[in-house]
């Protein structure tokens, strides 16, 4: 069977926020969770694609930004007074205010996300979990591919220690 490789920058992982670098998750065997794929396409045309979905989202579901304020409340005032001689001391307690936060939301934002993914797929793009390739596959030496290919069982993918990235059949 043929090896296949595509060698894609990393523009992709680096959305992803988490505390380990893309190489130390290979490292570990972890799977490249939500890869944008389509065969046929090069890495720069997804992207494009995705750019393209992420402006076509904007525009059919625009931010709903909603404030919230937590209610409030106000606990009572006492006052204490003693008198001691020809004096009265008085010490008040309560009276502080409890809540009132404020926050916003885009009550949009799930559905601007669905109409992104709704886009990527009519555009031919899919969103994968490619797994990391086994012990002892390397697919360095295969020939650098300008597209992706057809997915097939052996498909994974391997990250180097300068950040390079490649797809193929291992």
């Amino acid at each position: 069977m043929k090896k296949i490789v595509a060698f894609i920058g990393l523009g992709f992982l680096a959305s992803c926020v988490a505390t380990q670098t893309p190489y130390e998750k290979y490292l570990e065997g972890k799977p490249l969770v939500n890869y944008p794929y389509k065969a046929g396409a090069s890495p720069a045309n997804i992207r494009n694609i995705g750019t393209d979905c992420e402006i076509e989202a904007a525009q059919r579901v625009p931010q709903n930004i909603v404030v919230r304020t937590t209610p409030t409340y106000t606990t009572p005032t006492q006052t204490y007074c003693n008198r001691v001689g020809t004096q009265v001391l008085c010490n008040t307690t309560g009276g502080q205010t409890y809540g009132g936060q404020v926050s916003s939301y885009d009550a949009n934002a799930n559905l601007r996300v669905r109409a992104y993914a709704q886009c990527m797929s009519r555009r031919g793009v899919r969103f994968l979990n490619i797994p990391a390739c086994p012990n002892g596959v390397d697919l360095s030496s295969q020939n650098n591919e300008k597209v992706l290919r057809p997915l097939s069982k052996r498909t994974c993918y391997q990250v180097y220690p300068n950040g390079g990235l490649a797809i193929g059949d291992g």
